[in-house]
């Protein structure tokens, strides 16, 4: 039975988890649950915050499917179950719990808006809009929908809706770091650098913690190289297809490729002509793969950018760094006449693929899968260049089939996934 006393502790639980003191919010929640256990919404709300933490989502589902179990027709459970999920990145089962809420209160802009979110991690664009217009169809102001509705207009390059949609909910919420983030986002995609730029920066004074805000800094400061520049603006192209355009544009690539090289083994003459070409074409595969984390190790180098980048990317970059520095130091070993450290140019620098596809795309189970076949490559790479190096080239060669195979495997597999 639901005290006064249990009130108090979930609605101060309440007040701090707004502020952002989850550790405080957990411990009044943990103090509600202890006068009455069986009260659905705390354990809800408790969910909430534990699924803040990257390392207790587990523990955050179980207090929400626990929520579920005690109130089993409420629909606020089955919107906390599909915002931990959201957050642990598990898309389908996110939206699935999000059309459960939905089912049972028609009325929720809140499902609606997470519904929304969770098309965005499989890049259903067109499915995202339907949502987040069902949400503001409900709550107008409702500055989270009208947010992911931008995300998705930018996506589906109607770029002038998402600007005034965003507009709109700057005007309602002129402190949203969120919104001031995708606007930044929306002037990266139009190619307005310096726009993105305040508005990232403006973003961050609001919520210095904001990982939306602090990747989009860094990304239109790594525009600034013309390089980089050009090959952001590929990457917010592809990412703005279809999957199945994407695909169309991949393959494209790749046979286009090989109809150059057939075309140039078949007319020698051709050949220095097309040789710039297919040298430009390797280039780009390359770059695509692994120019975030190269400009991430440019950024590293500066005082803002280490202030800027997140954790990860900061390793990413010191990672790249160093795979780039082993391929140096090999190529200048084969300059110097060393014939074994030929191979090791070539197959340490087609690591680089699987490197900077390691830190592509959504965090998860797909991330630790291929840290753990990156370094694997590496470690058979390094044994084939060590049996060159002794002589026994036959072996190398073996060894050296299988990394190419391995990166080959790889490249097409993130592809897939993402």
């Amino acid at each position: 039975m639901t005290t006064d006393s249990t009130s108090a502790h979930r609605q101060r639980g309440w007040l701090l988890a707004q502020q952002g003191r989850h550790d405080m919010a957990e411990r009044e929640y943990r103090l509600a649950l202890a006068q009455d256990p069986h009260d659905a919404d705390t354990h809800a709300l408790l969910a909430l915050v534990l699924a803040e933490h990257d390392d207790r989502r587990a523990e955050a589902l179980q207090e929400a499917q626990a929520a579920i179990g005690l109130a089993p027709d409420h629909p606020f459970p089955r919107y906390v179950e599909a915002r931990v999920h959201l957050e642990a990145g598990r898309w389908d089962e996110a939206r699935r719990a999000a059309e459960q809420a939905i089912e049972m209160d028609p009325d929720d802009a809140d499902a609606y808006t997470v519904l929304a979110a969770a098309h965005s991690g499989r890049r259903r664009w067109r499915e995202m809009l339907d949502a987040a217009d069902e949400a503001l169809a409900i709550d107008p102001g409702h500055v989270g929908a009208a947010n992911l509705r931008a995300q998705a207009l930018v996506h589906l390059d109607r770029r002038g809706e998402a600007g005034s949609t965003l507009r709109g909910a700057l005007a309602r919420a002129p402190e949203s770091s969120t919104t001031h983030a995708n606007q930044g986002w929306t002037r990266l995609h139009e190619g307005d650098r310096q726009g993105a730029l305040t508005h990232f920066r403006e973003a961050l004074r609001l919520d210095p913690q904001s990982t939306w805000a602090r990747e989009g800094l860094a990304e239109a400061m790594k525009a600034r190289n013309p390089v980089y520049g050009a090959m952001l603006r590929y990457f917010l192209w592809m990412n703005r297809l279809e999957p199945r355009t994407r695909w169309m544009v991949i393959l494209g690539g790749y046979f286009g490729y090989r109809l150059l090289r057939s075309v140039s083994a078949a007319n020698p003459g051709l050949a220095p002509w097309l040789l710039p070409l297919m040298i430009a074409y390797g280039a780009f595969v390359l770059l695509s793969w692994t120019a975030p984390q190269i400009f991430n190790a440019v950024l590293l180098a500066s005082k803002e950018g280490r202030y800027v980048l997140l954790p990860e990317q900061r390793l990413s970059g010191a990672l790249m760094a160093a795979g780039i520095g082993v391929v140096a130091a090999l190529l200048v070993a084969a300059l110097a006449g060393l014939e074994w450290a030929w191979l090791g140019v070539l197959l340490f620098a087609v690591l680089l693929i699987p490197l900077g596809a390691t830190f592509n795309g959504p965090r998860g189970r797909a991330t630790r899968v291929m840290s753990i076949v990156t370094s694997s490559l590496y470690v058979i790479a390094a044994a084939s260049l060590a049996l060159a190096a002794t002589g026994r080239t036959e072996a190398a060669g073996t060894l050296s089939t299988v990394v190419f195979l391995g990166v080959v495997i790889t490249s097409w597999g993130v592809n897939l996934r993402g």
